[in-house]
Formats: C-alpha cells, sequence, structure tokens
C-alpha cells in the first residue's frame, strides 16, 4: 500500500495531520489586518509577500477556544475549493506545525462512529502510533469558500 505525505500540526493538546497537496507552505504569525464585521474565527487578513489572504483560527472553526499566539504559533497556507471549482488560498492559524510525515491507509483506523459524528466531524482517520494518536483532518469539513463570505 503506497504511502502519503502528511504535514503534522498541534492545537492545543492535539496532534492532527493534513495531506501536503493541500499544503503550499507554512510560515511564521504575521501582522493581521481586522475586517469589520468579520465572524469571529476570522481574524483578518495577512499580507504575504504581496498576496492578501484570510486568516482563519483553526482552533475556533473547529468549535475550540481561540488560539493564543506565541512564538510558535504558524499560518498554514492551504488551498480549499472555491466558486467555480477554482482553488483558494488561505491562511490557518494553528499552534504548531511539526513535520511531513508519511502514512499509510492500513496503519489508520476509521474515525470512530455516533450519532451524526461520522458524517459532520472533520477527521477521516485516525493513526495511533506507539500511543500517540493523529487525527487525519478532511480540510473540507473543517474550511470552505463560504467562510470568507462576509
Amino acid at each position: 500500500m503506497e504511502a502519503k505525505a502528511y504535514l503534522t500540526f498541534v492545537l492545543g493538546n492535539e496532534k492532527f495531520a493534513i495531506s501536503v497537496d493541500r499544503v503550499q507552505e507554512v510560515v511564521e504569525f504575521e501582522k493581521v489586518t481586522k475586517v469589520p464585521n468579520a465572524p469571529d474565527y476570522m481574524l483578518g487578513i495577512i499580507n504575504l509577500r504581496g498576496r492578501l489572504l484570510p486568516l482563519l483560527d483553526t482552533k475556533m472553526k473547529l468549535g475550540l477556544p481561540k488560539t493564543e499566539i506565541t512564538r510558535k504559533s504558524r499560518i498554514m497556507v492551504l488551498l480549499i475549493p472555491g466558486i467555480d471549482e477554482k482553488q483558494m488560498e488561505i491562511g490557518a492559524l494553528v499552534d504548531l506545525a511539526r513535520e511531513v510525515v508519511e502514512i499509510r491507509e492500513d496503519e489508520t483506523q476509521a474515525a470512530p462512529e455516533f450519532e451524526n459524528y461520522s458524517t459532520n466531524a472533520p477527521i477521516s482517520r485516525i493513526l495511533n502510533k506507539q500511543g500517540e494518536v493523529t487525527m487525519l483532518m478532511d480540510i473540507e469539513k473543517v474550511f470552505s469558500s463560504q467562510d470568507l463570505t462576509l
């Protein structure tokens, strides 16, 4: 079975992974320009080498408390499905970006199922390696172009 590359990152005390196919780059936290009347999870926009990107708080999108900005905070520049099958770039704030790892599907298990969880959960699979749990995130269930409609 072929392995896929994933970028691992941390939100609070939990470890997640996202397919590197969706990650453009990881950058240090930038100055944020607030956008009036934006949803709580939209922190504003950042200027990344001349490109303006919306910056979203990943923890808030998952229903967790707002991210505390630290020296380790990072912005993952992600490609998400946009309108008319175009891809959009967004900045997703995380507590810590860790490393790129290779994961085979046979090393993972399906996310647990209970009432409405499997259809609404942003977790596609779970890796339990030597007691360390990593949740493989389905970013299309977390971020969408509708998040950016103000």
